[in-house]
């Protein structure tokens, strides 16, 4: 079902751009929606199926949270958008689990975990992430996901990693506290650079380190209390200096 409206869709989709130079205005308008209505049709038709065949049921969790929670943000599903096997799927609910490192869909049933290789891209809780791949020597901590803060000549990511710590309570049940570290990382071209101090972040944007000072200082940009706010400021302006 999935690859026939696949192939429909992009039948439509290739029959319709040769005979849109031979439509007048009121055809082409007609076309624009006709097109857009059989990639609709696609996007209904698999579904709740899509995640069913490509990824397996998530279980969640069993025990309790006395601190934090292992979900992105917030524990409640929110409204947003995967790109799952080059195809852009929006308005679906998500979660995103950072002690698993995986994406959660919930279908009209179940809640899905998706299959991490299929999945390139995703928006959850207004956030934009995209998979990144580890190659040898690269400074990345791992493949996986990665919050994108900025994209431009120099992009920046940030990694947000949780870990469960167990934690007995006084009443004898078992409730979980999390450990949360957050890594930086500057790409430029294919390269990856950890910023772990201010004097990392300098060392990558030498070229223009006397304008990006005094930016910094008349900005008010504090790298130890709003670490992702100055960095992603820095890297904007840095960006916009070298148009």
């Amino acid at each position: 079902m999935q690859k026939l409206l696949l192939v429909i869709g992009m039948f439509t989709f290739c029959f319709a751009k040769q005979l849109n130079a031979q439509l007048n205005n009121k055809d082409s308008a007609f076309l624009k929606q006709s097109i857009q209505n059989a990639i609709q049709a696609y996007h209904n038709g698999i579904g709740d199926q899509a995640a069913k065949f490509n990824g397996s049921q998530y279980q969640g969790y069993t025990v309790s949270f006395s601190d934090g929670q292992p979900y992105f943000k917030a524990n409640v599903l929110s409204k947003g958008s995967i790109v799952y096997d080059g195809v852009l799927f929006e308005n679906v609910n998500l979660l995103y689990d950072e002690v698993a490192d995986c994406v959660v869909l919930q279908d009209s049933i179940h809640r899905i975990k998706l299959v991490n290789e299929r999945l390139s891209a995703f928006t959850v809780q207004e956030s934009n992430f995209e998979r990144l791949q580890k190659i040898e020597n690269s400074a990345l901590l791992a493949t996986g996901f990665y919050e994108v803060l900025t994209k431009g000549k120099m992009s920046l990511y940030k990694k947000e990693t949780k870990k469960m710590i167990d934690k007995f309570s006084n009443a004898n049940e078992l409730a979980v506290l999390f450990e949360i570290h957050h890594y930086y990382y500057i790409r430029k071209g294919d390269s990856f650079f950890e910023i772990k101090k201010k004097k990392d972040l300098f060392k990558v944007l030498a070229d223009q380190e006397n304008a990006i000072s005094k930016y910094i200082s008349d900005e008010h940009l504090n790298y130890r209390k709003a670490k992702d706010i100055m960095l992603t400021k820095v890297i904007d302006f840095y960006n916009f200096l070298n148009q």
